[in-house]
């Protein structure tokens, strides 16, 4: 992409403009993220879901989102990215209302496959939008401000998306005292279409000069296809993608049931479900800028290495008592872990990029090969749980398992370890001076997840690098 030149008084105005929209957008996207992303799964298990659905309603909008990844840097040589994005974030919007009526009762005769058709959209259009949005940033904002600016973005998604999700747990526990849970649920969700949909206002508002490639230098949908197959030769690049699909399949293997395990199970209130996931993700932001200092000084290799050395423990780690206080203590380990297990692969995926490739196809194949292992991993827990007898014989022994979703914690962590220890010990450590620190990168707030807590985007210091 080519770098502009020199400004004039009107487009500096006009880029003024543009990041002050840029800025506020922060705020309605987080909106949405904070009040939407984290209560999905706690919707389902009140809409009485069972843990099959439960499972696909994590699988199949994940593997359509990674699908449409592998097509939307193709698509949008034919549609200009700034309509894409902001028609992408008004049917974002429209899915979250969908959902918001949802919960009133009796509204629909199957919410469960409503909800999977609303999520599969929201999810499908978040993957549209995210390499444009990537690309359209590094474009805009110029590199002397670059720092300054996603600081401060960052800054107000994260606050914005923490708060947003705290009111959540107060809004469905009061609504819940009072015999109205579904009412909370529909207020909640309706902010986030709110959210959405100031959001997708300041986006139209903003200014994009990208010009759209002529009709003799696009690209075919299966040349596209082709180039990206053709990523997948490297080796290094080749494994490290297996590991993080393999990491992401077990994970999702138990993930999206801790809502069933703490809402049914354990009988969570909704401020309790709130207190205990919000704990992960307040250690997620506390410890970021912690992670990148031994990042830059130790390398992405060394904290993927201690940060995959606990993974693996968590889900097990639960079944060792139900007292509160132990499972914050667990959620705080996991956000600990994750935080600096998410910037470390992140930067090593970036360091791994061969300096003629772009970024957005490198990062859109690894992005489907992870979304296929977290529609696998989801499905495969939701059939097991269901499939599992309460009672069996074993070598003449007779078993009571009174937790079925407990058998599939103890597999996710076995599996984790297995994973981590096929990987790690031979992963090469890159050092790649040219990118800088990474406690400078410009980390953005991309989603909350069931899965993993929360999830960053990292925007690339380097413009080159933005395509």
């Amino acid at each position: 992409m080519p770098v502009p030149g020199p400004l004039n008084r009107a487009g500096k105005a006009q880029l003024r403009k543009s990041l002050t929209l840029s800025q506020r957008e922060s705020f309605a996207s987080a909106l949405m993220t904070g009040s939407f992303d984290q209560y999905v799964n706690a919707f389902a298990v009140f809409l009485g879901a069972t843990s099959v659905q439960i499972g696909w309603l994590t699988a199949l909008p994940q593997l359509l989102g990674g699908l449409f990844q592998l097509i939307a840097v193709w698509f949008g040589q034919w549609v200009h990215r700034h309509r894409l994005i902001f028609i992408s974030a008004a049917v974002q919007s429209m899915a979250l209302v969908l959902v918001a009526l949802l919960a009133i009762p009796n509204l629909f005769d199957k919410p469960i496959s409503t909800l999977l058709l609303a999520l599969a959209l929201y999810h499908t259009c978040a993957n549209l939008i995210l390499p444009h949005w990537r690309a359209w940033m590094g474009q805009l904002v110029p590199d002397a401000m670059r720092g300054r600016f996603f600081g401060r973005r960052s800054r107000i998604a994260m606050l914005t998306s923490f708060l947003a999700f705290l009111g959540g747990g107060l809004l469905l526990t009061g609504s819940q005292s009072l015999g109205l849970t579904w009412l909370g649920f529909s207020a909640l969700f309706s902010v986030a279409a709110f959210g959405r949909g100031a959001s997708t206002v300041l986006l139209a508002k903003m200014h994009d000069s990208h010009e759209q490639p002529t009709l003799g230098e696009r690209h075919s949908l299966a040349q596209s296809l082709r180039h990206l197959y053709q990523l997948w030769d490297d080796r290094e690049f080749r494994r490290f993608s297996l590991f993080m699909a393999g990491m992401q399949c077990f994970v999702a293997l138990s993930g999206p049931f801790f809502a069933i395990y703490m809402l049914r199970d354990l009988q969570f209130t909704y401020t309790q479900f709130t207190l205990s996931t919000g704990s992960s993700i307040l250690v997620q932001f506390l410890m970021l800028p912690f992670w990148g200092k031994v990042c830059d000084r130790k390398g992405n290799r060394y904290v993927m290495a201690i940060c995959a050395s606990i993974i693996p423990a968590l889900p097990v780690l639960w079944l060792f008592s139900d007292n509160y206080l132990y499972l914050i203590s667990v959620q705080a380990m996991g956000g600990l872990a994750w935080s600096g297990f998410t910037l470390a692969s992140s930067n090593y995926l970036y360091d791994q990029k061969p300096r003629h490739l772009h970024f957005a196809s490198y990062s859109a194949l690894h992005s489907s090969v992870g979304a296929l292992a977290v529609c696998l991993g989801a499905l495969a827990g939701g059939y097991i749980i269901h499939w599992l007898p309460a009672d069996f014989s074993l070598a003449g022994i007779r078993v009571h398992i009174a937790r079925p979703i407990a058998v599939i914690f103890i597999l996710s962590s076995l599996m984790r370890l297995l994973i981590v220890l096929w990987y790690i010990p031979g992963a090469p450590e890159l050092r790649v001076t040219e990118r800088g620190r990474v406690r400078d990168l410009m980390i953005r707030v991309a989603r909350f997840t069931p899965i993993s807590g929360v999830v960053f985007d990292v925007v690339n210091r380097r413009r080159n690098d933005t395509d």
